[in-house]
């Protein structure tokens, strides 16, 4: 009887133990692989709403299209660092140029990127393409330094990024290093995770 009482509180310590192992680890884990972050602005938009809470993934590689959240080692109004949202248009080692998008008629022009030469076809700027690209203006050549990226907000009217800002040439780009993580879901923070929505590469 004292043996199996014994036994069974064993058990019991033993259960408590992994448990409490896989709640510290799981806690340690998602801090490595995930973060949270709201947004503030509607330079994404449409794709990510002013308000939206974006799930970040912390861990792999970039690549074109992904949308990643990034410190600009500027100060907001508050004296707090400031993170943009955005996507990578371009990276290391890629050739980005603005110019007429095929086709575009010449008296009433639109512009477009160019990456490696290539018309960047970007659907996911849905009916606001041809008002934003009709604001560019032709740019020339460059390529991006390695350890940098070339980006830009969705809402091409209401977004301060690689078109519109100074630093190399005509072009400010953000360094990798800097990246806090690629945008992987989110939903309406007024809401809660009811309405979250995966976001996908590219889109």
């Amino acid at each position: 009887m004292i043996m199996e009482k014994t036994r069974k509180f064993l058990i019991f310590i033993i259960t408590l133990v992994v448990v409490a192992g896989i709640i510290v680890a799981a806690y340690f884990l998602s801090g490595w692989l995930f973060t949270t972050i709201n947004i503030d602005g509607q330079s994404m938009y449409p794709t990510i709403h002013d308000g939206d809470v974006t799930i970040l993934y912390k861990q792999g590689d970039y690549e074109r299209g992904d949308i990643v959240v990034f410190n600009t080692h500027k100060q907001d109004s508050q004296g707090n660092e400031r993170y943009f949202v955005k996507r990578i248009i371009a990276m290391g080692g890629d050739t980005v140029k603005i110019d007429l998008v095929p086709g575009s008629d010449i008296l009433s022009p639109e512009y477009g990127i160019y990456v490696n030469g290539e018309y960047l076809e970007e659907t996911y700027l849905s009916g606001n393409f041809v008002h934003a690209s009709a604001t560019d203006k032709p740019r020339t050549e460059f390529i991006v330094p390695e350890g940098c990226f070339y980006y830009c907000g969705d809402n091409r009217l209401n977004s301060s990024d690689s078109r519109t800002d100074g630093s190399i040439g005509s072009v400010v780009l953000g360094n990798v290093s800097d990246i806090l993580g690629r945008v992987v879901a989110k939903y309406p923070g007024a809401e809660g995770v009811t309405k979250i929505e995966l976001v996908k590469r590219g889109s």
